[in-house]
């Protein structure tokens, strides 16, 4: 075989190699209507539910995802003041699971079509050869803001070295940067599947 051949193909091969972690799964949707509101351009945000055992893990994802949504489009987001205000007069802890019932009343006094929830499944720094290597396990879910019905929810699981490119750039070292790419993601689905739409 031809030794500049050889080089080629194990230049291809380490490139795959080092390129792979950018490959991994995409978000996974599940939707449980047909039919989503014509005109979603209210939106307010839940605190999430911290199933793992990182600290302030509720708060962090709550606040990135807020971000994410304004970044994307100018939604008209409920105020978080308002949002816990009507958590403590329904006596919904923030690390509760609102009921239908309770979702309904939220959305009727906050005046928003849709009502956006967030689970954390798993969330944690690993450090492995000095390194950080953040893990990020998380679901959303979106309400009708009308009678609290859920839409759809979306599962999406990443570790820092997913994204990792040759010479590390674009690593993921925090579970900041990590939960940043995550939501990304799952709204660059949720555009591609037509949710959230609001005329512009």
């Amino acid at each position: 075989m031809d030794r500049r051949f050889l080089g080629l193909l194990i230049m291809v091969g380490v490139t795959v190699l080092f390129l792979g972690g950018c490959t991994a799964s995409r978000p996974y949707l599940q939707a449980y209507t047909a039919q989503v509101p014509v005109q979603a351009c209210s939106v307010a945000v839940l605190p999430v539910v911290n199933q793992s055992d990182y600290d302030q893990g509720g708060t962090i994802l709550h606040r990135l995802l807020l971000s994410a949504l304004i970044n994307e489009r100018p939604w008209r987001l409920a105020l978080e003041g308002d949002v816990r205000k009507i958590y403590r007069e329904l006596h919904v802890r923030p690390w509760q699971q609102a009921s239908p019932d309770q979702l309904r009343v939220l959305g009727s006094r906050l005046e928003v079509d849709l009502l956006i929830g967030g689970k954390i499944i798993t969330m944690e720094e690993q450090i492995k050869g000095g390194k950080f290597n953040p893990r990020l396990k998380i679901e959303l879910q979106v309400y009708d803001g009308a009678d609290g019905t859920l839409l759809w929810s979306t599962y999406h699981s990443r570790k820092g070295t997913d994204y990792r490119k040759l010479m590390h750039f674009g690593l993921s070292n925090t579970i900041s940067e990590l939960g940043k790419k995550m939501l990304k993601e799952i709204l660059i689905l949720w555009k591609e599947e037509g949710l959230l739409a609001c005329p512009e």
